[in-house]
């Protein structure tokens, strides 16, 4: 017997400097690689890897997106993750993928309903957003990107300051050194201060090899915290702009973790300390973090779609105006065969009610009763029903004359159905449709099935340019505020990106 496929959500950081995949299953420790720019076949093995372990139905792969971008940038984004060979399901904001990881991989959760600050900084920007927790759900309340600031600006100052120290000790290569046509030269330099400044971070001091004249140069912490100031309190400033942007108390319990492959250098967590008084949160591995919070996301998104399913309200079934006037009218009619036998019967009969109804059940009603035509909704008519003649009587027996007739009797009991058994003017029949676009698709069809609309449908699209989010509702008809009846069609359009799991 075949097993069922494994629940697994992939998450992907595509970074400017390196690609980060994380597979994350149920009840299972995240499983995250980390490749450079140069290793372009890395991240899509891995991708192709957990897929296949997972079952390509059972999987959701997430791409984390900095908050602050617009859906141009992040429709950009999605297409360099597909030309990479990931087929993006859902896009996952970076704060998202934080406060998921913080929750889940550090068991750091914040106060409830208090803000969460995320500093993301990366080789080649700064991206700083607050972000608040509400139940399973995140919400961004503000945030802001730098491009300007990151790994590769700090490199760039630490390089400046060891050309100015160190420049009588061969001019001709650091003018070398700052003409950019000189690709190769300028490349492997920056790598070697790149990895001087890693170093730096649990150690006092490094050497930084110049490798094309053979010669090193020291650069101690102390060195590298003064050049890095500047660029450090900007990073700061981004952080109390946010804050201000976001409207956070000075009374509220706040919380800031910093993620990505530069927040390493210690200064970050020092200047943040010393201008909030919060101790930031500084995982193991920060540049991990993001991927494997955007896997959480996807696998929480294949749970709760799984979820949704088992607990679809049913479609609820209207009766027709129409059959319940049909079937009133059928139990008038009843009725007033059972009348007319009472009123024949003779006075002296003391059988009472039950013996009547026993001599007429219902399996003796004239076939005529059963093949009633439907009954009009119009007013009956008024005309006198014909007087039957007179039966003859045996002898010694009393004449008893009834006061009305058996098919005056019917005739009053139909009329009187008619005005019961008419439906109101006020009885809700329709009602307007409620206005669902640019909301997700499940939340769409759940908000018009509580108005007691369940016939819809739903058209989908892969997303060509226009400015909406994945499984978000484009369009519909009728529109939005217009009446339709319950039992009417209601159709949908939405766009989606990569796969169609809306």
């Amino acid at each position: 017997m075949q097993s069922a496929p494994r629940t697994v959500g992939v998450g992907v950081d595509l970074g400017s400097s390196a690609t980060t995949v994380s597979t994350r299953r149920s009840d299972d420790r995240p499983e995250t690689r980390h490749y450079d720019r140069d290793d372009t076949d890395g991240p899509n093995v891995a991708l192709a890897e957990a897929v296949r372990d997972a079952g390509q139905h059972a999987s959701s792969v997430a791409l984390t997106v900095p908050a602050a971008w617009k859906s141009t940038r992040r429709r950009a984004h999605a297409e360099a993750a597909a030309n990479a060979g990931f087929d993006v399901a859902v896009l996952v904001t970076e704060p998202e993928a934080a406060a998921r990881y913080l929750a889940e991989a550090e068991g750091a959760q914040p106060h409830p309903g208090g803000p969460l600050i995320v500093c993301g900084l990366g080789a080649g920007s700064c991206n700083v957003g607050v972000v608040r927790r509400e139940g399973d759900r995140y919400r961004v309340e503000a945030a802001k990107s730098a491009e300007d600031l990151g790994g590769r600006a700090f490199d760039r100052l630490l390089l400046d300051h060891l050309a100015a120290r160190h420049r009588a000790i061969d001019p001709e290569f650091w003018n070398r050194v700052a003409d950019p046509a000189e690709t190769a030269l300028r490349t492997g330099l920056f790598a070697e201060v790149r990895r001087a400044r890693e170093h730096l971070t649990e150690h006092p001091s490094t050497a930084v090899r110049l490798a094309a004249i053979g010669r090193e140069v020291r650069l101690s912490r102390e060195e590298a915290d003064q050049c890095l100031t500047p660029a450090v309190l900007r990073i700061m400033a981004l952080v109390e702009e946010v804050m201000l942007e976001a409207r956070i108390g000075a009374d509220e319990r706040t919380a800031l973790i910093l993620v990505g492959g530069a927040s390493r250098t210690p200064l970050i967590a020092t200047v943040i300390r010393h201008h909030l008084g919060v101790q930031p949160v500084l995982p193991e591995f920060p540049e991990l973090v993001l991927a494997e919070g955007a896997a959480l996301a996807a696998l929480a998104r294949v749970e709760e779609t799984a979820a949704a399913a088992d607990t679809a309200p049913p479609e609820r079934l209207r009766t027709s105006p129409g059959v319940l006037v049909t079937a009133m009218m059928v139990g008038i009619a009843i009725a007033a065969i059972v009348g007319a036998a009472l009123m024949n019967r003779d006075p002296g009969d003391q059988g009472g009610a039950d013996a009547v109804t026993d001599d007429i059940g219902i399996g003796s009603l004239p076939i005529e009763a059963e093949t009633t035509e439907p009954v009009a909704t119009t007013e009956p008519t008024t005309d006198p029903a014909p007087t039957p003649e007179p039966q003859e009587e045996d002898e010694g027996e009393a004449s008893t004359v009834p006061d009305a007739s058996p098919l005056d009797s019917a005739s009053a009991a139909s009329a009187s159905a008619a005005d019961v058994a008419a439906p109101s003017e006020t009885e809700a029949t329709d009602a307007a449709v409620p206005d669902v676009t640019g909301v997700s698709l499940a939340d769409a069809k759940r908000t018009l099935a509580e108005a007691g609309f369940t016939n819809v449908s739903a058209q989908g699209e892969r997303r060509t340019g226009a400015d909406h989010d994945h499984c978000a509702t484009t369009a519909q008809s009728p529109g939005g505020g217009k009446r339709a009846g319950y039992d009417d069609p209601i159709t949908l359009s939405y766009v989606f990106v990569g796969n169609d799991d809306c």
